[in-house]
């Protein structure tokens, strides 16, 4: 056997050893398959409805297992299979272990219809249409593409300019079934008029026909124009629905315009036309009379009577003459005249001024000084005649006759030109040494607290300890203590403090400052004695020895074994301290100086006698002193010495039966 054959040989026992090999695993293959076949369970699948079995294909998505015909095999564990048919939707199912070996029922759903429905004509109308199935809102648009379950439907289609459509339709499952429907246009009716009439009405461009007149017209949107010679077209978009089929109009056609542009001397001034303000360019109706008047304060008015042609435009000039008037201004006393910032001299001036508003000045040194607005007209004379008051008489003019200030202490006005004794004669009951009798009189405006200054009121500037409640009066406190007060009161408003002070007390007072401070001795004394009544008095309620009931809080029946002495038949329901204003007011217009406590006044303690015949005039006394005075009764007094307003003590220390109210003069500098 030569080489070639040999070669031969071995190849042909290679091939015979390849399909040796092949059958064997094919025959393994089949008979594995075979075993697996025997030992899987199968699981019939019942589709429902039965018109989709004919034709259904399985297979199994997930897990171990195969199909054959309508069976389901499994190896192991659970299959998900899925079913297909021609018509229907793709159904997914899972067989568990229930149902392997068993009957597994598989429903498939019918693929839906689709309807495609187009209908004709502008698409601004179209897009209101609505759709509605079976009674089901769908949409509101120009078509309509929608899916519907096979099945038999209504449908309703209604759009505002035409006559509803209802069709009856079938869909089938997985086709589309497509209609093109035709609308009906609503039957509508035009009415226009206009006034005046004989306008030509267009309707979207197309000449109709003039006012007044009626037509038919279909449902739609239009643009309607009425045209009128020498007037201002009237146009407007309107609608013929089935809503409102009819459309009536009756216009009142404004006439065109023409324009005034003026030229004005001088500028600045108000244009009139027919009575009514405006200002310029001027758009008028045209071919009617305008009535145009041009004014301004200082001249003579000007009108004119224009009519103007359809879109004319005209130029109109007013030149307006100076209007003058005569003024004559005087004064008591003379004073020096400003008019619009000018000097025009000392009072009375004549003078002739422009017809406008004038801001007269009146002004003169030492007094307030008065503007007064004149407004001249011409061929008339104008008098003008004021009275002028000093700086003073103006300040009292305005100043309230009671005020509340910053603290809450209540003050009162006094305006006096008055004069007292004060002091007592050697022969008066209970008379003392020290009140020497010296006539005063009072001339500058002052003002006095209606109370005795209260706890509460001390305590916003300088807490004190003490249980009394807040509209006890303040007691135990320095002369010191109580200018203090006064100085912190008036450096709160603003005002010029009276008392000079060094290293904390004082040292001094400003008798020009119109700040707080305490009562002078006279001012308490006559406010006591003299105001309010027709005579000085001995006491605060009279000159009467019996006090009369419920007149002031002083040392009654109460008091007994608390003090030396008391009055006796008297009861003022209160054994010590009131509350301020706990009795009624007294003449002067104040509460308690007949008693409760007594109060620092201002003066220094002095008891040297006075020069005979001598007259003080709003006494203040001397600028500095160890002690200083303390007037009235309190709550402590229970005999005649100290019960008269003219008893007076010398102190340098607070008591608790002593307090102190407050005054000021109402404006500051030299006014006596």
């Amino acid at each position: 056997m030569n080489q070639f054959d040999k070669k031969l040989e071995q190849a042909k026992n290679r091939q015979k050893r390849v399909y040796l090999i092949a059958g064997i695993t094919g025959l393994v293959i089949f008979l594995l398959m075979a075993v697996l076949f025997v030992i899987s369970r199968g699981t019939r699948v019942e589709i429902i409805p039965q018109d989709a079995k004919a034709h259904v294909v399985y297979r199994v998505a997930e897990g171990l297992g195969f199909s054959l015909g309508d069976t389901i095999y499994s190896f192991i564990g659970n299959l998900v299979i899925t079913a297909t048919a021609p018509g229907f939707k793709v159904a997914r199912a899972s067989i568990d272990a229930v149902h392997l070996g068993k009957v597994f029922p598989l429903e498939l759903f019918e693929l839906p219809g689709r309807l495609v429905v187009e209908i004709f004509g502008e698409d601004d109308i179209l897009a209101k249409t609505a759709w509605r199935i079976n009674d089901h809102d769908i949409a509101v648009s120009d078509r309509l593409d929608i899916e519907l379950e096979p099945g038999t439907y209504q449908l309703f289609i209604d759009n505002p300019f035409c006559q509803p459509k209802e069709v009856a339709l079938e869909i089938m499952r997985g086709e589309q079934t497509q209609l093109q429907v035709n609308l009906q246009p609503v039957n509508g009716l035009f009415r226009i008029s206009c006034q005046p009439s004989g306008a030509m009405v267009f309707l979207d461009h197309r000449q109709i026909g003039l006012t007044p007149l009626q037509f038919n017209q279909d449902g739609d949107r239009y643009g309607l124009r009425v045209v009128l010679e020498n007037y201002i077209e009237t146009v407007e978009q309107v609608s013929i629905t089935r809503a409102r089929p009819t459309v009536s109009r009756n216009y009142n056609l404004e006439l065109k315009k023409g324009t005034v542009r003026l030229d004005l001397e001088p500028e600045e001034g108000t244009i009139l036309v027919n009575g009514i303000k405006r200002v310029g360019p001027l758009i008028l109706d045209a071919t009617v009379k305008h009535r145009l008047t041009y004014m301004k304060a200082g001249f003579y008015s000007s009108t004119q009577i224009v009519s103007l042609a359809a879109d004319e435009e005209r130029q109109i000039s007013f030149r307006l003459k100076p209007e003058t008037g005569k003024v004559e201004i005087i004064s008591s006393p003379p004073a020096t005249i400003w008019i619009g910032g000018k000097n025009f001299g000392i009072s009375p001036v004549s003078t002739k001024l422009p017809a406008v508003a004038h801001m007269i000045t009146f002004k003169k040194p030492g007094y307030r000084s008065i503007a007064k607005v004149v407004k001249p007209k011409g061929g008339t004379i104008q008098k003008l005649s004021v009275s002028l008051l000093t700086e003073y008489q103006a300040r009292l003019k305005e100043a309230p006759r009671e005020f509340t200030n910053i603290a809450g202490v209540k003050l009162k006005l006094y305006v006096i030109q008055d004069g007292i004794t004060m002091g007592a004669p050697r022969s008066e009951k209970g008379q003392r040494a020290n009140e020497f009798q010296r006539r005063i009189n009072l001339t500058k405006p002052f003002y006095a607290s209606l109370f005795e200054i209260t706890n509460s009121q001390f305590a916003k500037f300088k807490s004190k300890k003490t249980v009394d409640t807040g509209n006890m009066p303040v007691t135990s406190v320095s002369w010191q203590e109580a200018a203090a007060f006064c100085n912190w009161l008036s450096v709160k408003e603003k005002m010029d403090p009276f008392y000079k002070t060094a290293n904390g007390r004082v040292i001094g007072f400003d008798r020009l400052a119109d700040g707080y401070r305490l009562l002078s001795e006279g001012e308490w004394e006559w406010l006591a004695r003299k105001s309010g009544k027709t005579r000085q008095t001995l006491f605060a309620w009279g000159n009467d020895t019996v006090i009369p009931p419920d007149t002031a809080n002083i040392a009654d029946e109460s008091a007994k074994g608390q003090v030396r002495f008391f009055v006796p038949n008297y009861n003022d329901g209160y054994s010590g301290v009131a509350p301020v204003g706990s009795f009624d007011r007294e003449s002067s217009g104040l509460y308690d100086m007949a008693g409760n406590v007594s109060e620092w006044v201002h003066d220094v303690y002095l008891i040297v006698p006075p020069q005979a015949g001598t007259i003080l005039h709003n006494p203040l006394g001397v600028q500095q002193g160890y002690a200083h005075v303390v007037k009235g009764a309190n709550w402590r007094s229970g005999t005649i010495t100290t019960l008269r307003p003219a008893f007076r003590e010398g102190l340098t220390v607070g008591r608790e039966d002593i307090g102190f109210r407050i005054g000021r003069y109402l404006y500051g500098g030299k006014n006596e």
